[in-house]
């Protein structure tokens, strides 16, 4: 029995509800979908953006490293941001350096107190967009516990570079090709410029 004040269902009204649980599901399904399958990141400086995807295994994540000021970062499957032993986070150096060299340089002279001299240039290639890049590797050392190795890709205008970190220096041994496999899919962006006339 309806109550005085409610108005009975109509069949359009009946029809309604389960029509829009239907396209919710569908949204819902196509954005698990998307995530599952989507592999790719994109990172943005104010001179220039580039686009990696995650290796095999691995998943890229926007958002759990946002608070540390790291927009794209990746760790293996059945892992976490914060509880994987080796991870990867992509940036783009300060806008004061333009020259990858002049970057790496100031780099390690910051670390050096505390990471010790790094192995230079341990490899170098060029992404998929041909841009050229070489790799760092710094051992862990008695006051920073990390195994880490850096690549470091020269862009116009600006630097960018990718860093692979692990706790230890049996998964970094075992996840470092990772950082290389990345790189194969690094693609320079061009910053956009507003052309219109205001």
């Amino acid at each position: 029995m309806w109550k005085r004040n409610n108005k009975p269902q109509t069949r359009a009204h009946v029809m309604k509800q389960p029509f829009i649980v239907y396209i919710l599901f569908l949204l819902i399904c196509a954005r698990s979908f998307g995530q599952e399958n989507y592999r790719g990141g994109i990172v943005y400086g104010p001179k220039a953006a580039f686009n990696i995807s995650a290796p095999e295994g691995w998943v890229p994540d926007n958002e759990s490293g946002a608070n540390q000021g790291m927009p794209c970062v990746l760790y293996p499957k059945g892992s976490s941001w914060s509880d994987a032993k080796t991870v990867m986070y992509a940036k783009i150096a300060s806008t004061q350096f333009e020259d990858v060299n002049a970057f790496v340089a100031m780099a390690i002279k910051e670390m050096q107190k505390t990471r010790g001299t790094p192995k230079e240039k341990i490899a170098s290639g060029k992404t998929k967009d041909s841009h050229s890049y070489f790799i760092n590797e710094y051992p862990a050392t008695k006051s920073y516990s990390q195994w880490e190795r850096v690549a470091y890709v020269q862009l116009p205008r600006a630097v960018a570079y990718i860093v692979l970190s692990s706790r230890d220096e049996a998964s970094y041994r075992k996840d470092s090709g990772a950082l290389q496999e990345a790189l194969k899919t690094f693609m320079y962006l061009e910053p956009k410029t507003d052309t219109k006339k205001r």
